[in-house]
């Protein structure tokens, strides 16, 4: 599969996961957003990103989840996307809930609201 034809499929993948209404859509236990693998995409700002440590190809969607670790692209995925099948998911131990606490993008600011007080 050439590389064009890997991000279309990951695309598809990303998008076809959004389909359900706000009302009815419930905010799981394991998210990728609050990954240290996650990588968020700071140009758009809409909370896609990349897991560094999965590749193109990746799904961790269907059951059972398939896992690349081999390859140039990483994983592309949103901040909310359920990661209950994935075993590479490792929580956050901090997260930046003010601007002025650190200026590490590993330490995502707008995952902030995830935070338990």
């Amino acid at each position: 599969m050439a590389r064009r034809d890997q991000f279309r499929q990951a695309m598809h993948n990303v998008y076809q996961k959004q389909t359900a209404p706000k009302s009815e859509q419930k905010l799981p236990e394991k998210i990728c957003g609050l990954c240290k693998n996650f990588r968020e995409i700071a140009y758009t700002g809409e909370g896609k990103g990349f897991c560094k440590v999965l590749k193109a190809g990746s799904n961790i969607c269907v059951d059972p989840a398939v896992f690349v670790l081999e390859g140039e692209n990483g994983y592309l995925s949103m901040n909310l996307d359920d990661a209950k099948n994935c075993r590479y998911y490792e929580k956050m131990e901090f997260i930046d809930k003010d601007g002025t606490e650190c200026n590490d993008p590993m330490y995502r600011r707008s995952m902030r609201q995830m935070q338990e007080k």
